[in-house]
């Protein structure tokens, strides 16, 4: 038999002899759902013998990878765990007895969530450039979030990272209808106190939220209402004073 006649059986023989459906998916990301190679090709073996023999020994395998048999046992035990893989018992009524079978149901599930959170992320990316190239400020300098502005200052002001608990307290005092504006601001009044603790700031915005003080505005006119009562009675405390040392001296000289 000459080369080419060589060539061409086996190119037959090759092509003829079936063919492994391994989908794309599961090869580019069979890592990101905590498989690793060896796991990999436990996995395709198993798919390769599905369709005459849904439930292949661990010898099968074996011998057709560099694997021992321990190490081919020890996957498998370990994707049953994880429940990607399921030993499934039917009953044959032709045969009248129990078998075996592989599913992958627990595999396809868990890169079925994969495929959702990658494909929920590409909707969100391409919605964030269409929204970027049709809104007239995308030639502009990108606003960032309160949130964002909020970890900045107080990071600035405080001279160091947020801890995780105090970006906590930022979110909560958002999510509570606070402004970025009176956030900032209390923090501003804080440190004019050399106070800088959560707690404080909190029971400062408290206050204000009893009052119904919304903006800066708001407490800056309830500081000048505040300061004028105050004023008001340093005045009248003045005048009594005043009025008492007055008629004692009077008596006096009467």
């Amino acid at each position: 038999m000459n080369k080419v006649s060589v060539y061409g059986s086996f190119t037959q023989a090759l092509f003829f002899s079936g063919v492994v459906a391994v989908p794309k998916y599961l090869l580019t990301h069979y890592k990101e759902i905590g498989l690793n190679d060896r796991d990999m090709m436990v996995l395709i073996q198993i798919l390769c013998e599905a369709e005459t023999n849904p439930y292949p020994s661990i010898t099968t395998l074996a011998g057709r990878m560099t694997d021992s048999p321990s190490d081919i046992e020890e996957v498998v035990g370990r994707l049953v765990e994880r429940k990607l893989l399921a030993i499934e018992r039917h009953w044959n009524s032709n045969e009248q007895k129990w078998f075996n079978s592989y599913s992958l149901v627990g595999l396809i599930d868990e890169l079925a969530e994969l495929w959702a959170i990658d494909r929920s992320r590409t909707l969100e990316q391409e919605r964030t450039l269409k929204q970027s190239q049709f809104s007239p400020q995308s030639t502009s300098t990108p606003i960032n979030s309160p949130m964002e502005n909020l970890v900045h200052t107080f990071e600035q002001e405080l001279g160091r990272p947020l801890t995780k608990l105090e970006c906590e307290n930022l979110d909560r005092w958002l999510s509570s209808h606070f402004s970025e504006e009176l956030i900032i601001e209390a923090l501003r009044r804080g440190v004019s106190a050399g106070i800088r603790n959560f707690r404080y700031l909190d029971s400062i915005l408290r206050e204000w939220e009893k009052k119904g003080l919304r903006t800066r505005i708001e407490i800056e006119a309830e500081d000048a209402y505040f300061q004028s009562r105050q004023e008001k009675k340093l005045s009248k405390a003045n005048e009594k004073v005043s009025k008492t040392v007055s008629n004692k001296y009077e008596n006096f000289y009467l």
